[in-house]
């Protein structure tokens, strides 16, 4: 297959244990409604991505029936399954090989994006998968930056996906990226909304202060 042609996967990170919000799962923070976790899925599949796995570990529980439901809503063809990181903990590393591994090997373009990204658009993600297409000889990711500030979602192929089997849990892109500057694509963009995502209360206020977006959580609370 030409591969600028070749079929981008999503790995949808939602393992945390939200400790600065009392340990409560922000992804079920609500903008007009919806959890984000679902609204990530949902943007996702308006991208055209038709492969998503979703990673859970912390309040796994809670967020399960969330993406169940996001499952009924998609369009025919597009495949959506979670599954749970036993060691959540261990990082976002241990996180992103555990979507890996359910992705199998025969997908080697991966997108990762985060559950908590409350300004994230389909034309975001749709800009980063472009990109990765047109992507120059030799660049093995291709992530958006904004002011400097690397974001996501990013799009990364078969060389990455060789590094993170080869190392341990407790390392990730960001290792790789340090590594091999001369492998990476930078997407800059003019706005935040791949940069910007949510881990404390002030977070809340400032997005609601600076973009006019309000995020409530569900009633009741999520317990802890």
């Amino acid at each position: 297959m030409n591969p600028a042609q070749d079929p981008i996967a999503a790995v949808l990170l939602a393992a945390g244990a939200g400790s600065r919000f009392g340990h409560r799962p922000k992804s079920l923070l609500q903008r007009d409604g919806q959890p984000l976790l679902a609204r990530q899925i949902a943007l996702l599949a308006q991208a055209g991505l038709e492969r998503i796995v979703v990673v859970l570990g912390h309040h796994a529980e809670q967020l399960a029936p969330v993406v169940q439901a996001a499952h009924r809503t998609l369009p025919t063809g597009v495949k959506l399954e979670s599954v749970r990181n036993p060691n959540p903990d261990v990082g976002p590393g241990s996180s992103l090989r555990t979507g890996l591994a359910a992705l199998g090997p025969e997908l080697q373009s991966v997108m990762v994006l985060l559950a908590d990204q409350p300004l994230l658009q389909a034309a975001d993600i749709v800009a980063v998968q472009q990109a990765w297409r047109a992507r120059g000889e030799g660049v093995d990711l291709v992530m958006p930056t904004h002011e400097g500030q690397p974001g996501h979602p990013l799009v990364f192929g078969r060389a990455l996906r060789q590094w993170l089997t080869e190392h341990p849990d407790t390392t990730g892109v960001r290792d790789w990226r340090r590594t091999h500057p001369e492998r990476v694509q930078a997407l800059p963009v003019d706005h935040p909304r791949t940069t910007c995502d949510i881990d404390t209360e002030a977070d809340l206020q400032a997005l609601a202060a600076e973009h006019g977006v309000q995020l409530h959580w569900p009633d009741p609370a999520p317990a802890g």
